[in-house]
């Protein structure tokens, strides 16, 4: 750096500075140089009142303690720094300072002239206090931002179980709350969790409209807030008293219709603040798309493997649980059974009573098979007037065939108890796989056992033997 023309500049910026700079003799400590900051700041009135005392007078008792520390300190090191305690001249108030105090001129005998640099701190504590609040804010702003920028991406692509334990973790790392949980709506209002963050045991359901908080939250579709549950009327608290809980906030998860509840609880009474309800608001709003997302998915996929007419597993399906089927029966030694169901005389249907007749049969037939197969059996239909019963863990021949017994019992009933446009019967072939049998192998014998059931005329059934 150049060196200034002249110190006219360095008197300059001294005359401006904020803070007070005195010069002062080492040994007499009479004041040579006072700014116009220091002027203000001790009380002095004017330069020419201050250049008539000494620092010794500029200091309270306090501050004349470390007189002899500082004189040690410019003889030894030529500088001292640390805090100090001036006065003002006028009302005696004790003004805390942080001083500098450094040699800047000596003779053979040691220092001459002194020159202090001091800010004052009475307003120090609270500006960094202001300062830590500020800090703290912009950190939880910015944790803030970082949780639901992850949320967000889990809600783009990831598992929907995944999301609600992030989620639920991010509520209750964030409040610092004791436990967050994530809970949704059944039919009758009760709300299973299936997401929570906090000691054990672990809260399994939440009791629906007045019985809980996040059921009363769910009913309102509403925030509903509880700062202290000694004071609360609107809800039951039972279950925040068995679980040791104080306070809660709850918010629903949904856009149009209530989805579930997020919730978060502390042990201790606790006023939620705005910032604490719009960050559950914004991961609340995140979930909603995810879940928006997650069941548009699962319609398409649904629509794409069930028959628009009788919402039944199509031909695609159907082939995938076979297959699936077929590949673990021979590690569980048993075996599948596969039954092709046709409709007989479904062209006479379709021509007396016409097409909304036809599918009237069809969508009867297949609510009568789903309600004679065992529970985990699978029921598709593959087109026209075709269905198939996919059968696992078949035990052998009679077990088979008990099964298109039964069918084809249920149908006999249902004519004889309602008066139909048309009676409604179907035959059935069926085929049991054997351990190197093929998902075609499969379907070719139980469509040979099917044709021979219509042979012998409608409403019987057959069994797949080898022989034809």
């Amino acid at each position: 750096m150049e060196a200034l023309p002249d110190s006219g500049m360095l008197l300059a910026v001294l005359e401006h500075t904020p803070a007070l700079v005195f010069v002062s003799e080492f040994v007499s400590g009479r004041i040579v140089y006072v700014n116009p900051a220091g002027v203000g700041l001790l009380g002095l009135g004017d330069a020419v009142h201050a250049y008539a005392r000494t620092t010794a007078e500029l200091f309270t008792d306090v501050g004349l303690v470390q007189a002899r520390e500082v004189e040690s300190a410019l003889v030894e090191r030529g500088e001292w720094n640390g805090l100090t305690e001036f006065r003002h001249f006028v009302t005696g108030e004790p003004i805390p300072m942080l001083i500098s105090t450094f040699v800047l001129q000596y003779t053979r005998t040691g220092p001459s002239l002194i020159a202090s640099i001091a800010q004052d701190r009475r307003g120090a504590e609270v500006d960094e206090q202001r300062l830590h609040r500020a800090l703290g804010e912009s950190a939880y702003r910015a944790r803030e931002q970082q949780a639901i920028a992850d949320l967000s991406q889990l809600a783009v692509g990831g598992d929907l179980d995944e999301l609600l334990g992030a989620a639920a973790g991010a509520a209750a790392a964030l409040m610092g709350v004791q436990c967050s949980s994530i809970a949704q709506m059944s039919d009758d209002g009760a709300l299973a969790v299936l997401a929570y963050r906090g000691p054990e045991p672990s809260p399994t359901v939440f009791a629906p409209g007045r019985g809980s908080q996040p059921g009363f939250a769910a009913a309102s579709g509403s925030v509903i807030v509880c700062a202290d549950r000694v004071h609360e009327t609107r809800f039951s608290t039972v279950g925040m008293t068995g679980r040791g809980l104080h306070s809660g906030v709850c918010v629903p998860i949904g856009s149009e219709a209530v989805w579930g509840v997020l919730t978060a609880h502390s042990r201790r009474p606790r006023e939620y603040t705005d910032r604490d309800l719009t960050f559950l608001r914004s991961v609340t709003a995140v979930l909603s798309a995810a879940i928006r997302r997650i069941e548009a998915e699962a319609a398409l996929v649904h629509q794409s493997l069930h028959d628009p007419l009788t919402g039944l597993p199509n031909r695609a399906l159907a082939r995938r649980r076979l297959d699936e089927a077929l590949d673990v029966a021979p590690r569980g030694g048993t075996r599948v059974a596969l039954l092709l169901v046709d409709l007989d005389d479904f062209k006479i249907v379709n021509d007396s009573l016409g097409h909304a007749g036809g599918d009237d049969a069809l969508i009867v037939l297949a609510r009568h098979l789903r309600s004679a197969v065992r529970p985990g059996d699978t029921v598709a239909r593959l087109g026209g007037d075709e269905f198939v019963v996919v059968c696992e863990h078949v035990a052998g021949a009679t077990e088979a065939v008990a099964i298109a017994a039964r069918i084809t019992g249920s149908l006999a009933d249902l004519n004889r108890a309602e008066s139909l446009d048309w009676p409604i019967s179907a035959s059935i072939g069926v085929a049991l796989s054997d351990p190197e049998c093929t998902r075609e192998e499969l379907v070719r014998r139980a469509d040979s056992a099917m044709y021979r059931a219509k042979a012998t005329g409608p409403g019987g059934y057959a069994l797949y033997d080898g022989t034809f």
